[in-house]
């Protein structure tokens, strides 16, 4: 059997990072009471802990982008609302992906019908508080009822302060490429009616087609991938999180989501190394202090995993020194860099 999904592992870039929030309501939630407004928060044991959605998150880092100047996709009116669907002509559609989008036409149903559809090139998790929830509120009113003779209407918000964690995969091999930039679906096969003996072949092939009682494998063919591009694009998104900003609440709690320690690693298959590791010393409260020790022993864990340039792992860990302490031992371990 040679299908193509089969052959390798995708390759891509595994970030993990802290931001700091001094004070804020990151994401609205559901609530039950009248005039409050309550933050997104997951409960484990008798504590909360609030977060940010993946969505919202994703939304930021469009924004983002089209903050410092790329061409994003429009919104379409429709039910439901969707973007143009052409990873071609605009990154966020390449990098996010999108569903029956009603992307290019080819000519071919069946090319069209698949290019509808393109997977996210990058994978989130919500952007997570590493403190419980202490049921802080803020109190406000209303004023805009005064000048109609009414009374202020008051209204309460929940806030919150502390470090969130948040991680992302990028499949850098499929920017530029994929669902979306197919331009002709072929035949590498005759149709047969047994289908085991069929995937015996040893032909490259995508999908098995289904006609009646008969199977035929079929290999997809895509537009050339423009190398400048699918770098210019990546290197896009790296920007986007080094300024990225809210892009709800923003007027009354502005935040600042760029990474103030951050681990890097360009790895092998969808993994994720650092996705629940503690960055900070757990043991030095008091102190804003990287964990080296947490980092090296999954960096041992996952060796087999990340990429190894000149004998050295594709790894770096980057902190901001204005606000995390240098390291005091550096020795045999990994590459540690301030962000400038």
């Amino acid at each position: 059997m040679n299908n193509t999904a089969t052959l390798r592992p995708s390759k891509g870039l595994a970030i993990t990072y802290l931001v700091r929030l001094s004070i804020a309501s990151p994401s609205g939630g559901r609530s039950e009471i009248e005039n409050l407004n309550v933050i997104k928060k997951i409960r484990e044991g008798f504590l909360d802990y609030p977060y940010a959605s993946s969505q919202a998150m994703k939304r930021a880092l469009r924004d983002t982008l089209k903050g410092l100047g790329y061409s994003v996709s429009p919104i379409i009116s429709s039910s439901p609302a969707r973007t143009a669907g052409d990873p071609i002509k605009y990154i966020d559609d390449d990098l996010f992906g999108y569903m029956e989008a009603g992307s290019k036409k080819t000519g071919n149903s069946e090319v069209n019908k698949l290019n509808g559809i393109r997977k996210a090139v990058i994978s989130m998790t919500p952007l997570l508080s590493l403190r419980e929830f202490q049921d802080n509120v803020d109190f406000g009113a209303n004023m805009m009822g005064l000048q109609t003779g009414s009374n202020p209407m008051p209204y309460e918000t929940e806030v919150h302060r502390g470090w969130y964690r948040i991680s992302l995969y990028i499949e850098l091999d499929r920017i530029g490429t994929g669902d979306g930039f197919i331009t002709e679906i072929k035949p590498v096969s005759d149709e047969q009616e047994n289908l085991d003996e069929l995937l015996k072949s040893k032909e490259e092939y995508d999908f098995v087609k289904v006609n009646g009682s008969k199977y035929s494998l079929m290999k997809k063919q895509f537009s050339q991938r423009d190398p400048t591009i699918a770098y210019n694009r990546a290197k896009a998104i790296l920007d986007s999180i080094r300024f990225l900003a809210p892009s709800g609440r923003s007027s009354n709690w502005l935040i600042d989501l760029t990474p103030k320690l951050m681990v890097a690693a360009y790895v092998k298959g969808a993994r994720t190394p650092f996705l629940e590791t503690p960055l900070l010393d757990e043991k030095q409260k008091d102190k804003n202090v990287v964990n080296l020790t947490a980092i090296k022993t999954v960096k041992e864990t996952f060796a087999d995993g990340i990429e190894i340039k000149s004998n050295n792992a594709c790894l770096v860990v980057g902190y901001r020194e204005d606000l995390i302490e240098k390291p005091s031992d550096l020795t045999n371990g990994p590459n540690v860099q301030t962000m400038k």
